[in-house]
């Protein structure tokens, strides 16, 4: 039934469509160069129509797609690697196609040895060079530089706007949360990330008459989210996803990667006791938050303990929870934002270094006492994670 929906909006048109010529330039819905072409001749779009179930996410993309007729034959903006045009021949199915991704070029010829490689390892992740870790709600300049804000077109109202976080974890790749991207509203398209932000009313951002660089807003060039992830009324499991940037990011004061606990040592790391992170800034999906980053320390808690206070969630090993002091919560970050952990520093970091622990995931009512958050434990998810990111 998705599949005829989908191939009903291709095929329907108004004049208004019909302003690329055939093989003309154009830009995807997510601001990438693009040719105009039939749909038979783009590999990504024909891998979409593809799939046995088409989601919410896949029909908007195909819908912000389309660029004109030719021959009464409907035509879409299919994304290339500059200086090529789309190829219909080299179109493969590998086995990702659940996962939503945006565009398709890359090699998956790569072992997990090789992509552990991509992701950066102290000292060159989980550094903040902000000694305030808590210091009350509003988190310095340089806090957090690896906390990313996503941005969407929202196609009703013809305005872009941010929902929800994310943490970059190499200069290619955000990872957040799937709910943010498969569960928003119709008509909304994830369109760019932006890095090195502070005071959202500013740019660049000062304080006491030092300015840092201006914000890092570059286009999302995939959309990757976990094949199983489930949201339902009472169970939401594997929310984990990955946005592919653009263009690499610049590392700066105000931006850097975090580390991911991807070692065999964060296995068998205590349940419990622990002080945890949160931070961002207030956004979720339908919440527009607070002006500045914003920071809170949380309690780790048991998987034991999160489970009574969720009967019917099905917590279990994918999740880690956090939270229980009345006024205190992951509502004070982003959904999708980082859960983090601090540790302490070693010969090879001289500095402190933050462990991106787990993804701001769902909860009751903000800040409950004796209530935890519940997040998805990125340590669960090492390997879809490697297997996911290219060069």
């Amino acid at each position: 039934m998705l599949l005829c929906l989908a191939l009903a909006v291709i095929g329907f048109w108004t004049k208004a469509d019909a302003q690329t010529q055939y093989r003309g330039s154009c830009n995807t819905p997510v601001k990438a160069p693009g040719t105009c072409v039939l749909v038979v001749e783009c590999d990504f779009i024909r891998r979409v129509l593809a799939k046995p179930i088409l989601e919410k996410n896949d029909v908007r993309y195909i819908e912000a797609s389309r660029c004109g007729t030719h021959e009464g034959k409907a035509l879409v903006c299919c994304a290339r690697p500059t200086g090529s045009t789309p190829n219909p021949a080299s179109s493969s199915t590998n086995g990702n196609t659940n996962n939503n991704d945006i565009d398709n070029r890359f090699s998956s010829g790569l072992s997990l040895n090789d992509r552990l490689k991509l992701l950066p390892q102290v000292p060159n992740c989980g550094v903040q060079y902000d000694d305030r870790i808590v210091g009350g709600e509003r988190a310095g300049i340089t806090a957090y530089p690896w906390i990313a804000r996503i941005e969407h077109y929202d196609q009703r109202n013809n305005k872009y706007a941010f929902h929800c976080g994310g943490s970059l974890i190499n200069e290619r790749y955000v990872l957040t949360a799937a709910h943010c991207l498969s569960g928003i509203p119709k008509g909304w398209t994830i369109t760019s990330v932006r890095l090195g932000e502070w005071d959202t009313a500013s740019n660049p951002d000062c304080d006491d008459g030092e300015c840092y660089d201006v914000v890092q807003d570059i286009a999302v060039e995939k959309v990757i989210i976990h094949e199983n992830f489930i949201n339902s009324r009472t169970e939401v499991h594997n929310d984990i996803a990955l946005l592919r940037l653009a263009k690499p990011a610049v590392n700066s004061d105000t931006v850097t990667p975090i580390c991911l606990p991807l070692d065999s040592s964060f296995r068998n790391r205590p349940s419990d006791g622990s002080r945890l992170f949160v931070a961002g800034w207030g956004q979720t999906e339908m919440d527009s938050g607070s002006r500045y980053k914003l920071h809170v320390s949380v309690p780790k808690v048991t998987i034991q303990h999160c489970q009574n206070k969720y009967p019917a969630a099905n917590i279990d090993e994918r999740q880690i929870c956090a939270g229980g002091e009345a006024g205190k919560d992951s509502c004070r970050g982003d959904s999708g934002g980082p859960l983090m952990e601090v540790l302490p520093p070693t010969r090879q970091q001289p500095q402190p270094a933050f462990y991106m622990m787990g993804v701001v995931s769902f909860g009751r009512q903000c800040g409950l006492a004796d209530v935890p958050g519940v997040y998805t434990k990125v340590n669960h998810f090492g390997d879809w994670i490697l297997n996911h990111i290219e060069p």
